[in-house]
């Protein structure tokens, strides 16, 4: 996960570049652009995604090293508390696959308030998806 003053965590929806909650990680690093996790993406309806751990099938993201001040503004983002029970996402230590290796990073994936969000994002890809679905509104 890195050292105490940093940890790593992937991204996969509002928070990666061109994203609408991209500003959150302005100032982290970007370790890459092109990583994936196991799991299932789906739309919540509230112009977010959330990652189910359903499958093995890959959702592309982000991964970054980011402060304790940055993890802790992204739980707030996220509506995570780790002493909640119903949080609305979960904080968890995944695998994520990169290009030549393999780390092992935080993801938020789907808390109890949202699993009821069954609407599977076939694409995997967040910003691909949202690029069709904005094209889909203009027709």
């Amino acid at each position: 996960m890195r050292n105490k003053e940093t940890y790593l965590v992937f991204v996969y929806g509002t928070l990666r570049k061109g994203g609408t909650n991209d500003h959150y990680l302005k100032k982290a690093k970007l370790i890459s652009s092109s990583v994936w996790v196991k799991g299932e993406l789906h739309d919540t309806g509230y112009g977010y995604p959330v990652l189910k751990e359903r499958s093995s099938r890959r959702i592309v993201g982000e991964l970054y090293e980011v402060t304790s001040g940055e993890l802790t503004q992204l739980d707030y983002l996220e509506d995570f508390k780790p002493s909640r029970a119903r949080n609305e996402y979960e904080r968890v230590i995944r695998t994520v696959y990169m290009t030549d290796k393999t780390v092992e990073a935080f993801v938020y994936v789907e808390g109890e308030r949202l699993t009821t969000c069954e609407q599977m994002i076939e694409e995997n890809d967040w910003m691909v998806y949202q690029g069709g679905e904005m094209s889909r509104h203009r027709e």
